[in-house]
């Protein structure tokens, strides 16, 4: 097939679009990525990319063929134009770049529905099935992130968020929990699948042995207590520092954060405030295929969201990642996340937004013996070979994708 990957996020960024189409391009698929200029998560370009420079290449034979962005920056007025200009700068290089006609679009949706438009746009176009793959939940997840309050603007953007989910042919999401709020919009319940986060081959069980140059990095005594990704408001680090904060008389505790966000300044400024610096171990943003080697230096890892009931409903990216690699968790989240944590018996999982309990399930870790954490990353492994292998999940999106081309685009004229 000949598919249009379309998602502001892609390489160098770390997002799991990186692996399901250098996947798809594997599997024979011609595929062009019509993302923005890798902006995320600090809000500015990266080092050696601008909308001037380096804005078409080839990577793991995907064809990159990057949309004019404005960068997220550190305000909500600047990420509001980065997610309006999105869709139209995608839909040009769409209409500039990819000259064949498409079989099928592929719409990878973290944040925000927007993105979908530039699917849409193809769509009407030329007739190209469109599928989308829901990871954040709209409106509910702008209403938030942008602090939305007034009633005409929530209820202009619901009925937006109605009319792009309806516009899919398929829509896939990434949680069992999700159907029920996209069917709410008049999605018929046989357009949706779910398929579910994977995690690249890349991620794996590794020994400290196997990761000498990060043992420089991480600290190499006491409890590594190790969390990955983006440090922003919905991972919730006020609740994280305050259970630090509890937890600062065990001396041989250490936070170890890979990663970079949005709140990273606030963050280390509130745990100065609070006196924690030398239980905090910053280590910065590294590729996505070093990640496993900084795991093998963890004794357990940690994954947090906020008390928000959409939160409720995800699955986060890096739980799939922390089980591939065999690590016992530690999540302080609600709902799907919780319960999938709960169930595999990778680890304890307790309420977001609860310190006291946060802390407790720390402790509660730390007093395990290795055995019993050696079980808990059994566990976790066998849960994600059973449940998320890459084999599966990308044979699952293959399939969704040739069935979406098979169809005839319906009510295109909605």
């Amino acid at each position: 097939m000949r598919i249009v990957f379309i998602s502001q996020y892609f390489f160098p960024e770390q997002f799991s679009n990186n692996a399901m189409a250098k996947n798809l391009a594997a599997r024979g698929h011609e595929v062009y990525a019509i993302p923005a200029v890798p902006n995320y998560p600090a809000g500015r370009f990266f080092p050696g990319f601008s909308n001037r420079m380096r804005r078409e290449e080839l990577w793991e034979g995907v064809k990159i063929r990057r949309a004019f962005t404005i960068p997220r920056g550190a305000t909500a007025l600047t990420l509001i134009a980065n997610y309006l200009v999105y869709p139209l700068a995608a839909s040009w290089t769409i209409f500039r770049c990819v000259k064949q006609r498409p079989d099928v679009s592929f719409v990878s949706m973290p944040s925000p529905l927007l993105q979908a438009i530039a699917g849409i746009f193809l769509r009407w176009r030329s007739g190209v099935p469109c599928v989308y793959w829901v990871q954040d939940i709209w409106p509910e997840s702008a209403t938030y992130t942008l602090n939305l309050k007034n009633r005409l603007l929530v209820g202009a953007l619901d009925r937006i968020c109605g009319w792009i989910y309806r516009k899919a042919d398929i829509v896939l999401v990434q949680s069992s929990a999700f159907p029920d709020m996209i069917s709410r919009f008049g999605v018929r319940r046989d357009r949706i699948r779910v398929l579910p986060n994977t995690a690249p081959d890349t991620y794996r069980p590794l020994r400290p042995c196997d990761a000498a140059e990060q043992s420089r990095q991480v600290p190499q005594n006491g409890f590594r207590l190790m969390f990955a990704g983006n440090i922003g408001e919905s991972q919730d680090f006020d609740n994280v520092v305050r259970a630090a904060e509890l937890l600062r008389d065990r001396k041989n505790l250490k936070w170890v954060i890979l990663g970079a966000g949005r709140d990273e300044a606030r963050v280390r400024e509130l745990i100065s405030l609070k006196g924690l610096e030398e239980s905090f171990h910053f280590l910065g943003r590294h590729p996505e295929e070093a990640m496993p080697f900084f795991f093998a230096h963890a004794d357990a890892m940690l994954v947090s969201l906020k008390d928000i009931p959409i939160f409720s409903l995800t699955v986060p990216y890096k739980v799939q990642c922390y089980m591939a690699c065999g690590k016992p968790i530690i999540a302080a989240l609600n709902g799907e996340g919780a319960r999938i944590v709960n169930e595999s018996g990778a680890g304890v999982a307790v309420a977001a937004g609860s310190p006291e309990a946060l802390a407790k399930a720390i402790v509660e870790m730390m007093e395990k013996s290795p055995h019993e954490r050696e079980e808990y990353g059994a566990n976790s492994r066998g849960f994600f070979e059973r449940n998320y292998s890459p084999h599966e999940v990308y044979g699952n999106l293959e399939r969704f994708l040739q069935e979406a081309k098979a169809l005839a685009p319906s009510d295109a004229g909605e």
